[in-house]
């Protein structure tokens, strides 16, 4: 862990420090003076909390999960909406931040990590950008570079976030008859938010949580930073199978970037989801709950015997239900009986694996395991 040393006050950027640092105390009290002087707004409320969840779901699926990870395509349309929700966020443009993150991801917890949490938490959450200093990357990502919307966004961001960020807000808020409350919350309140939530994922992330599939990373999931960033806490998960478009993986994990990518692909709006196979992410968990049983005095050889077993229980539902829509599709009079043994095979499968996954989970949660089992 590298020793935190107070900055110079010449080695401050002082812009973005400023911009970073007052943008949330000016949206905190300017709001309340705002309201105070022209009265409260159920309509600027709405409209700012639902304006706040579109940036930070265009930063969540547009410039997280399909700018910089590609893990799927996009309509044109659709791109084109993200490119102009997320230009509000002020988190710099889609090339600079591709270009960061995806250092970030090749270079984990090493020097090279732009936002490494070895310099500290506040150094991961937003220190990083506040010195001159600052990792500085030449920009890269040249599949991206190949839109010219992103190249304009990248050549006009400080202008076009002006008016996406502050002068839309405000007119919105005139509209309504109150501007500076459009101005305040809407503009800079909305902006603090949506910042310092999409920060915690380099930080709190990095700190707090859980590691269920690889010990090797600082990075962790925490479902209080998943409910803040529409999913993407699950950072362990993230960094370990980067390509998948889901962050939260179980249907009941709190992801509405996953369940958003799902409705515009049944929408016909995007395609060529990216997913890792179940069984790698079985084998990841496994490996890691194997390394509790070890701790605990579990004898190595049958606790490779019993992953063993929940593996092939695994494939061989996998394959059961694979050759059981296969003959689905080619619906004939004489595969009914086919398709009626496959189902009840399918069954069975489904009794073994969750007998062999019960087991697993009764030695992970025993306090003791003895080296005779």
């Amino acid at each position: 862990m590298h020793q935190q040393q107070f900055p110079k006050l010449s080695e401050i950027a002082w812009p973005t420090t400023l911009f970073l640092c007052l943008v949330p105390i000016i949206g905190v009290f300017g709001t309340a003076i705002a309201i105070y002087q022209e009265g409260f707004s159920w309509s600027l409320l709405f409209f700012s909390i639902i304006f706040a969840g579109a940036t930070s779901l265009s930063m969540t699926l547009g410039y997280h999960r399909l700018f910089s990870h590609r893990s799927f395509e996009a309509h044109s349309l659709v791109r084109r909406l993200l490119i102009i929700f997320s230009t509000c966020s002020w988190q710099s443009s889609i090339l600079k931040w591709c270009t960061d993150h995806r250092v970030h991801h090749s270079q984990i917890d090493s020097d090279e990590d732009p936002y490494s949490i070895n310099k500290g938490f506040w150094y991961a959450h937003f220190g990083w950008m506040l010195f001159k200093n600052s990792p500085d990357f030449q920009l890269g990502c040249p599949d991206l570079q190949k839109d010219a919307w992103i190249r304009f966004q990248n050549q006009f961001y400080i202008p076009l976030a002006l008016i996406t960020g502050f002068v839309f807000p405000w007119a919105i808020g005139a509209w309504l008859g109150h501007p500076l409350t459009g101005l305040f919350m809407a503009g800079a309140l909305r902006i603090g938010f949506t910042q310092q939530t999409t920060f915690f994922v380099n930080s709190l992330c990095h700190t707090l949580g859980n590691k269920p599939y690889s010990e090797n990373i600082s990075a962790r999931d925490s479902w209080i930073v998943a409910f803040l960033t529409h999913g993407e806490g699950y950072h362990n998960f993230h960094h370990q199978f980067q390509i998948d478009y889901r962050n939260g993986v179980a249907w009941w994990q709190w992801d509405p970037t996953k369940w958003s990518i799902r409705l515009l692909s049944i929408m016909g709006l995007a395609s060529h989801l990216r997913t890792v196979s179940s069984t790698e992410i079985l084998k990841a968990r496994l490996q890691m709950d194997a390394m509790k049983l070890k701790s605990k005095g579990y004898s190595q050889e049958k606790l490779e015997q019993l992953k063993d077993r929940v593996l092939t229980s695994q494939m061989r539902l996998r394959q059961l239900v694979a050759d059981y829509q296969a003959l689905k599709k080619q619906w004939k009079d004489q595969s009914q009986e086919k398709m009626q043994q496959l189902r009840a095979e399918i069954k069975l499968a489904k009794l073994e694996l969750n007998f062999t996954l019960k087991r697993w989970h009764t030695l992970i949660n025993s306090p003791v395991v003895l080296l005779s089992i």
